[in-house]
C-alpha cells in the first residue's frame, strides 16, 4: 500500500502553463519523494519485498536526480523561471500602480535583461520582444477597458457576444462590426460626460455634427455598406456551398443573355 502510494505521488497530472515549469517540478517531486523512501529504508527493520521495493524505487529515482546533465538543466530553468516570474509581476501590476510605475519597473527589469544579454545571447530575443512592443504594453494601465492579455482580449469578446445574442437574438457581432464599426467608434467617441472628440476641439452637437454631412455623402456611405453585406453574403454562400453558388452565377449570367436575344 505504501509503495502505492509512492508511485501515486511521482505523478503530477496538471500543471499552470505557461509560468510553473512540469518537468522541473517533476524533479522536485522525485527529490522530495526519495528522501520519503530513504526515511522509510533507515526506520524499517526487516529484510523482505518491502524494503526491496523501496530500494528499487531508490535506485531508479538516484538516476534520475543525480545525473549531472539533468541537474544543470533543471538549475538552469528554475533561474530562467524566476526572470519570467519577475516580468509577469511587473505585467499583472496586482498592487494596482499607474502607467509611470509600471513603465519604471519595466525599464530597470529591461536593463537587467540586457546585462544578462551581454553575456548571454537567449536573452537577447527577449530583449528584442520589449523593446519591439514597448510602446503598447502600458496603455492597458492608464484606461481598464483596454485588455491587457490575449486570454483577456477573449473574454471580453466572448462577454461582448453574450450582450449581443441576448440585444439581438443572434451571436453574429463580427458581421455587425465589419459594417458599423466606424458609426460605433464615432458614437463612443462622441457619447459620455467627457467625449474624446470634446477633449480633441470638436463639436459634439449632434445638430451641428448632423448639419456638417450632406446627405449625398450619408447615402454614398450606405451604399458602400450594403455592398460590403452583399460581398459578405457572397463570400458566405461560397463556404457553405460552392456549387449552389456557382449556378446562381450561371442563372445570373443567362439573365442579361436572354435580354440581349429579345
Amino acid at each position: 500500500m505504501i509503495v502505492h502510494l509512492l508511485v501515486l505521488i511521482l505523478k503530477i497530472t496538471t500543471d499552470s502553463f505557461p509560468f510553473n515549469l512540469y518537468y522541473v517540478e517533476l524533479y522536485d517531486r522525485y527529490v522530495r519523494v526519495r528522501r520519503t523512501i530513504r526515511r522509510c529504508i533507515s526506520e524499517y527493520p526487516h529484510e523482505d519485498a518491502y524494503r526491496d521495493a523501496l530500494c528499487k524505487m531508490d535506485a531508479i529515482l538516484t538516476g534520475v536526480i543525480a545525473e549531472k546533465r539533468v541537474k544543470a538543466l533543471v538549475r538552469i530553468l528554475k533561474r530562467d523561471w524566476r526572470i519570467f516570474k519577475r516580468l509577469r509581476a511587473i505585467l499583472e501590476n496586482e498592487d494596482k500602480g499607474s502607467r509611470e510605475v509600471v513603465e519604471g519597473r519595466m525599464r530597470r527589469f529591461l536593463s537587467f535583461l540586457e546585462r544578462k544579454a551581454a553575456t548571454s545571447k537567449k536573452y537577447a530575443p527577449l530583449v528584442k520582444q520589449i523593446k519591439k512592443f514597448w510602446c503598447g504594453l502600458f496603455y492597458t494601465y492608464d484606461h481598464d477597458g483596454i485588455p491587457r492579455t490575449n486570454n483577456d482580449m477573449e473574454r471580453f469578446i466572448w462577454e461582448l457576444r453574450k450582450k449581443w445574442k441576448r440585444m439581438t437574438g443572434c451571436t453574429r457581432v463580427d458581421e455587425w462590426i465589419a459594417y458599423r464599426a466606424p458609426t460605433g467608434i464615432y458614437m463612443f467617441n462622441l457619447i459620455g460626460t467627457c467625449p474624446p472628440l470634446k477633449e480633441l476641439g470638436f463639436s459634439v452637437d449632434v445638430a451641428e455634427m448632423l448639419s456638417s454631412v450632406s446627405y449625398e455623402s450619408y447615402r454614398h456611405c450606405m451604399e458602400e455598406y450594403d455592398r460590403q453585406k452583399e460581398d459578405d453574403r457572397i463570400r458566405k454562400g461560397g463556404n457553405r456551398d460552392v456549387e449552389a453558388l456557382l449556378k446562381e452565377i450561371e442563372g445570373m449570367n443567362k439573365e442579361p443573355s436572354i435580354g440581349s436575344e429579345m
